[in-house]
């Protein structure tokens, strides 16, 4: 087995091995990259992808990226890792920790202090893997999805328009507010954030929406329309979650429930600002009258299971997925607290 750096010619096989690589549990789905496989990592100013080979055939992939972010009361480097498959008939043959390993020395190379990696609940084989490695589970969050089928009302309140260059200081200064005193938290500023938008993927000014009340900014957070990444196809469905899918259309709380063959149609939240959970309540009912205009079926974001943002969901059907945070520290004077973590929207 070989272990080396990935390259844009490698998308199409990659894409092909990521079909071999179903996940989930209750809801088991194929997950390949769009349009090509390195649209997804490109969404992080540093990232790296690396396959293992077996005779000049790629038998698994992982990616990292890297960034910084508060630890402790320091900001210091970390890294993020995500992304692992392997091909079905080279599992349990040690390709993924190989993967890992190689990731960990080029973090340490890139002067990261700690790395993580989220893994859903029910995800055993993967944490497994991460436990394996050194990692330790750190927090369980949690990834509301709300269910989008019918126009919400959207409160008379404030001016929503989209964002524009000259808005980037004071979005900014909104979301360094909303997040101050989390762990992992990356300070932003005017020119990461027109960054951001310059390199990910489907993601412009126009999709920065912003509440504005007498010329201040109550709250902003960017549709980023997952689909434009990532084409995520069901293949099956367990007996709990079809029969979940009958009561919940039969009792016409949905009007109709995923089943095998359907493609995902999901919108993530990211650059997630607000002064009160209510003001950002009004940005996300807006965000699912447009997601409705656009066949757009599910808002997501990653967040603590108690955190302000869950407030701001109420009147939505939604469904909580639990994501355990595991991470694995490369320097001993890394040392989270217990504080909370913040999620930007764009690691899953």
């Amino acid at each position: 087995m070989e272990i080396r750096e990935a390259v844009f010619k490698d998308s199409e096989e990659l894409k092909r091995l990521q079909e071999k690589a179903p996940q989930g549990k209750s809801i088991i789905v194929s997950t390949v990259n769009t349009p090509n496989f390195f649209s997804r990592v490109k969404t992080y100013e540093s990232w790296m992808v690396f396959n293992a080979y077996e005779e000049d055939r790629i038998i698994g992939s992982a990616a990292c990226a890297t960034r910084d972010g508060i630890v402790g009361t320091h900001l210091v480097r970390v890294g993020y890792e995500f992304q692992y498959f392997t091909a079905p008939e080279f599992r349990r043959r040690g390709v993924a920790s190989n993967l890992h390993q190689t990731i960990e020395r080029y973090l340490i190379n890139s002067g990261v202090a700690l790395t993580y990696a989220l893994i859903m609940e029910g995800n055993t084989p993967s944490m497994r893997l991460f436990k394996n490695e050194g990692f330790h589970l750190h927090r369980k969050l949690v990834m509301p999805g709300l269910t989008v089928f019918r126009k919400m009302e959207v409160p008379e309140y404030g001016n929503i328009r989209p964002s524009g260059p000259r808005d980037m200081e004071a979005v900014a200064g909104l979301i360094n507010q909303t997040w101050d005193g989390y762990q992992l938290f990356e300070p932003t500023s005017a020119a990461s954030l027109a960054g951001q938008i310059e390199r990910i993927t489907n993601i412009n000014y126009n999709d920065l929406l912003l509440l504005e009340d007498d010329n201040k900014i109550l709250a902003c957070v960017a549709l980023w329309d997952w689909s434009k990444i990532m084409r995520i196809t069901v293949l099956r469905l367990n007996l709990k979650m079809r029969l979940l899918g009958m009561f919940l259309v039969l009792a016409r709380i949905l009007p109709r429930f995923p089943s095998a063959g359907d493609t995902f149609n999901q919108m993530m939240l990211t650059m997630i600002g607000y002064r009160t959970p209510y003001d950002l309540s009004v940005l996300i009912r807006h965000a699912n009258n447009l997601a409705l205009e656009k066949n757009i079926e599910q808002i997501f974001c990653i967040c603590e299971q108690k955190d302000r943002i869950i407030e701001s969901m109420k009147g939505f059907t939604r469904v909580h997925t639990g994501i355990n945070q595991y991470i694995k520290i490369l320097e001993p004077d890394a040392i989270l607290t217990d504080s909370a973590v913040a999620m930007t929207g764009l690691d899953m």
